[in-house]
């Protein structure tokens, strides 16, 4: 998704510098991908339409060859190859939004790499100090006498001036944080924090100088009232801007360990909506929780809607089964899942999505109504044959037919329907169109019935 995130953090940058916060940022970003994905949303709805237009004949080829699966399949491809209908059309729209998404998952999580213009590497530096701090601290905690890096310290400088009388503090002191840093690079003395990795050469001497400069850091990183254990373990680019915020009390003064670049940053960034942060892990404990419900309640107000035009212009299906059904309700519910489950910026974003698509839906099902989609078919028609190229649903038919050992000219001549003259029908009225294309269909599967020997049943017609 990397590749993806990357020229969405341009955009999103772009939307940042324009309106100086990311809430709003995001919900200008929202516009900017809708706008780019609308043409496609035209397509999905087209092609809606059109397969709502085809089911009476889909019907009765499920009727006629419902015994024969293989010759089902191949009428049925006939049949959207005449129609120009791409079954799987409506599919990449949905694909689009889905991959959308999720690329931006780390641009969201990632405002320091993918928004500002603050040195790549200076920020996973910065990173890996603040997720280092957390496991080493964490892992102190756990012992039951020295469970605080003040304490730890006190104990390597009292064993340093146990065996040497006369050492002075500041002898002690280095003593202490030397040792500290020796035992933070042992795997055996620390192995979580060598597990995740962080124990590295220099992120530990990075550490250690934090350490130095507030050995009460440890308190303040454990503070789960500041931080979340689970962001700091995977996206610890987000616990930057814990640092920076004016309410941290008597930890206020623990942003000087934070590059200085990267500290006057996030202290400008306005990383929030409403003065919640948005890299809050929704909570049902607070306020948040907001987010994710509207999240579910409008994304299944998209899918009631959408079903709702799709009854309205194609009733046959309104008789969905069970299994139909239960699948309406699984998008909502994996909005729910997913805005709890990831930051406060994301379910933002789905939100302000939600919202679009409701709007998108209601006037594209306005504009492309079955009548009017009919008209587009007869035009899509006229210009694929005059273009003299065969469409991607006439070209799998051929190659079914081929596979089969049959003579894809034969399809092309039927498909076209013997008529090299054919203009599109002007002055007719949209019942007569749609009368004219089911009679050009039924012919064509006439002809091809004649020309392979199969039984041609005229009552379909």
């Amino acid at each position: 998704m990397g590749i993806i995130a990357t020229p969405l953090g341009w955009i999103m940058k772009g939307c940042y510098f324009v309106v100086k916060n990311y809430g709003i940022a995001l919900l200008l970003f929202t516009i900017l991908t809708r706008l780019i994905t609308f043409p496609l949303q035209i397509k999905q709805q087209k092609s809606s339409a059109r397969m709502a237009m085809l089911q009476p004949e889909l019907e009765k080829l499920k009727k006629k060859y419902g015994k024969n699966q293989q010759k089902l399949q191949e009428e049925q491809m006939n049949l959207y190859a005449k129609a120009g209908v791409n079954p799987m059309a409506s599919c990449l729209p949905m694909l689009i939004t889905m991959v959308i998404l999720f690329a931006l998952i780390p641009v969201i999580y990632g405002p320091l790499t993918y928004v500002s213009n603050l040195n790549k590497s200076d920020v996973e530096e910065n990173d890996l100090m603040i997720q280092g701090i957390y496991y080493y601290a964490d892992e102190v905690s756990e012992n039951k006498t020295y469970n605080t890096f003040e304490k730890l310290i006190n104990k390597y400088e009292e064993e340093y001036k146990a065996d040497n009388a006369d050492a002075t503090d500041e002898e002690a002191e280095a003593y202490a944080y030397d040792t500290l840093e020796d035992k933070f690079k042992s795997k055996k003395s620390y192995p979580k924090a060598a597990k995740a990795k962080v124990n590295t050469s220099d992120n530990v001497e990075n550490i250690v100088s934090a350490i130095k400069l507030h050995n009460d850091l440890d308190k303040f990183i454990l503070d789960e009232s500041y931080f979340s254990t689970s962001l700091i373990k995977s996206r610890p680019e987000l616990m930057t801007f814990v640092f920076t915020r004016e309410e941290n009390g008597k930890y206020a003064d623990v942003l000087d360990i934070v590059n200085s670049d990267i500290r006057d940053f996030a202290e400008d960034f306005h990383y929030e909506i409403f003065g919640i942060s948005l890299g809050t892990i929704p909570s049902w404990k607070s306020i948040t929780c907001i987010i994710p419900i509207l999240c579910f309640v409008l994304q299944l107000l998209v899918t009631l809607v959408s079903q709702h035009y799709a009854k309205k212009n194609n009733p046959a299906a309104a008789n969905m089964g069970g299994g139909m059904k239960a699948m309406m309700y699984i998008m909502p519910l994996f909005s729910l899942w997913i805005a709890f489950t990831y930051p406060l910026g994301l379910g933002l974003y789905w939100c302000y999505s939600s919202i679009f698509a409701l709007g998108q839906t209601i006037v594209l099902n306005k504009i492309y109504t079955p009548e009017h989609v009919a008209e587009l078919v007869q035009k899509d028609i006229a210009k694929q044959k005059k273009s003299g190229k065969p469409s991607l649903m006439e070209r799998m038919a051929e190659a079914q037919m081929i596979k089969e050992g049959k003579d894809p000219k034969e399809i092309r001549k039927a498909l076209s329907d013997n008529d090299e003259d054919y203009e599109e029908p002007k002055k007719l009225s949209k019942q007569e169109l749609r009368d004219e294309q089911r009679r050009r269909l039924n012919e064509a599967r006439r002809r091809m019935a004649e020309k392979y020997g199969d039984e041609y049943d005229d009552s379909q017609d």
